[in-house]
């Protein structure tokens, strides 16, 4: 990605937050009137290995406001960027520090599966919304349900991965696939759903490969790799993702075993480090595809280049939808945050046409139904571009698994891979 300078507020540490937590009032405690403003907590890893993510879920969110408003009925929507390192704990200091000391009304949740799992149950807990990336584990869509405070607005792991084994069975005909993934719940996850949609078919997986979330070197896992296999799978993000791509051409696999992965494998936070040789013509199964054709997107994706010289990945789509939703719910306000239930009750409520296509929450999971995508990476006027192939509308939570299928496996691969 283009290196752009920006304020990077460090992770407090964990001592500083339990002391504000300590001295603090309730969450909530913010002040209403003419033109109080919408104080919104967003938490993004801005360095480390995941830093590519965490900027553009950052420009998307702030390109979000500057299109559908940054005020509303008088309401100034007030931002406060803190970061994560891609680190749990400081994920949950800075969102100690959101609640407790900054009263925020509103916290975007952690990129991180890891961050979300322990985030959303403090953030929900001490009575403040929060609009999640991803729907990390059982507890976070249990304390949904129980707080009625927050939701998912952006997909679950199983949606695409699911749909994407499907095609890989049953349009491309594999039938043995060695799967590589992040070695958190994201990856088990991401995987997991791909495994029991493959298995279910008749499929076999010849290994899994799991990665360390600090791991940079890619040499070793593609190596792992078996010579036999049919085609390989993986669930890495940022920088993971494209050192893998590049390291599996080098090791002269490209063109010889087909690689596949999802959204983030080739996504626009992944793909410019890419090089073209190694990217072009891989699959990804995805919830967005930066060159869907939708006149949305189109215009989504052309405002986000002008902005930003680059085009949107999915993190940047995320930023972009979490704007549109939380300003459209203001609106049904009047923009003023009353409460923090009523803010969550509108914000569950819209139904949009997002740059990925129709977004609603089922109320099963808190969680979208919402297009997944077969992408390709093609060379588009001299650009590298996700450009869709395959379109399945509408896709619930658990995608092509039975429901409880999906809930048995949601519970396990949230604490630890599937088993062989």
């Amino acid at each position: 990605m283009t290196n752009r300078p920006r304020a990077i507020v460090a992770g407090l540490a964990v001592a500083t937050g339990l002391a504000l937590a300590a001295c603090s009032g309730p969450a909530g405690s913010g002040a209403s009137g003419p033109h109080s403003p919408v104080k919104v907590g967003y938490l993004l890893p801005l360095t480390g290995v995941f830093t590519s993510n965490g900027t553009s879920e950052e420009d998307g969110f702030k390109l979000g406001l500057k299109n559908f408003g940054s005020s509303v009925d008088g309401h100034p929507i007030d931002p406060t960027y803190l970061n994560t390192q891609g680190e749990p704990s400081d994920a949950l200091t800075a969102a100690t520090q959101l609640v407790t000391r900054d009263h925020v009304q509103l916290v975007e949740g952690p990129l991180l599966s890891s961050e979300i799992s322990v985030v959303a149950p403090f953030v929900l807990g001490r009575g403040t919304v929060e609009d999640d990336l991803y729907l990390a584990s059982p507890e976070q869509e249990s304390d949904y349900g129980k707080y009625h405070l927050g939701f998912t607005s952006d997909w679950n792991g199983y949606q695409p991965t699911s749909e994407g084994a499907a095609w890989a069975y049953n349009t491309m005909h594999w039938r043995h696939v060695t799967v590589v993934g992040l070695n958190i719940s994201y990856g088990w996850q991401g995987v997991g759903g791909f495994e029991a949609e493959f298995k279910k078919l008749g499929g076999t997986i010849d290994k899994s490969i799991w990665v360390p979330s600090d791991a940079v070197e890619m040499s070793s896992y593609v190596s792992s790799i078996p010579n036999n296999t049919q085609a390989v799978f993986v669930v890495l993000s940022g920088s993971q993702a494209a050192n893998f791509v590049n390291t599996y051409a080098q090791f002269g696999l490209k063109g010889k075993v087909p690689l596949m992965g999802i959204t983030t494998l080739t996504d626009q936070a992944a793909l410019p480090a890419e090089h073209s040789s190694a990217a072009t013509g891989v699959y990804t199964d995805a919830q967005y595809c930066d060159d869907l054709p939708s006149a949305v997107n189109q215009k989504f994706a052309n405002d986000y280049h002008a902005a930003y010289g680059e085009y949107p990945s999915y993190y940047s789509e995320a930023g972009y939808t979490k704007a549109e939703i939380l300003v459209k719910a203001l609106r049904s306000l009047h923009g003023d945050v009353t409460s923090e239930a009523a803010l969550a009750k509108a914000m569950e409520q819209v139904h949009i046409s997002a740059p990925r296509g129709p977004v609603s929450l089922s109320p099963a999971t808190w969680s979208p139904v919402e297009n997944e995508y077969i992408c390709k990476v093609e060379n588009v006027h001299g650009t590298l571009r996700n450009v869709p192939i395959v379109t399945d509308k509408n896709v619930q939570p658990w995608g092509t698994l039975p429901k409880s299928v999906y809930e048995s496996a949601f519970a396990k691969q949230s604490s630890g891979p599937p088993s062989p």
